[in-house]
């Protein structure tokens, strides 16, 4: 059996984190369905930027290990791509490859529903975190990973089709 891939271990992770936060869901359990509908979209968005824009898991330009995907900054540094939400220097640096735009324009409607997500929430109380909340987050990590299940079949990231 060939090694698994970053790409693949990201597509795995998501799956697993989606579900996992589709088991916790149902049984109200809202934080932590929370945070596992936040890092199923961070992990397949991050397979999505390995597989169709310039972001390499190769070692960064200051010869270090990458730890996340990264994509060469035009001034010659890296932007890697860590916990959502995405900063808008983040996503400004996606946009300037030469998919980077197609990319952003396919998932830059999905990501305001983790504007107020964050991985920090796991050692907090987490009152703020609802049903409501978590319903958002699940729809849009549903749609992210109905992007990227599609994206493995066919080879191509193709923005979703409305079929109400």
């Amino acid at each position: 059996m060939p090694e698994m891939t970053t790409e693949d271990q990201y597509a795995v992770a998501a799956r697993r984190h989606f579900e996992d936060a589709r088991y916790l869901g149902k049984r109200e359990r809202w934080p932590n369905a929370d945070h596992h509908f936040g890092f199923a979209a961070e992990c397949a968005l991050k397979t999505l930027l390995l597989l169709f824009t310039e972001a390499s898991m190769d070692p960064k330009p200051n010869g270090k290990t990458a730890q996340k995907p990264w994509i060469r900054k035009t001034t010659g540094g890296a932007q890697e791509f860590g916990h959502l939400p995405w900063s808008p220097t983040e996503l400004a640096v996606l946009a300037t490859g030469p998919l980077g735009q197609h990319v952003l324009t396919v998932v830059g409607g999905l990501l305001p529903a983790f504007a107020n997500w964050t991985e920090q929430d796991r050692y907090r109380s987490c009152d703020h975190i609802t049903r409501d909340s978590v319903t958002a987050l699940h729809d849009a990590a549903h749609k992210i990973l109905a992007l990227l299940e599609a994206a493995l079949l066919t080879g191509k990231l193709e923005a979703p089709h409305d079929h109400r």
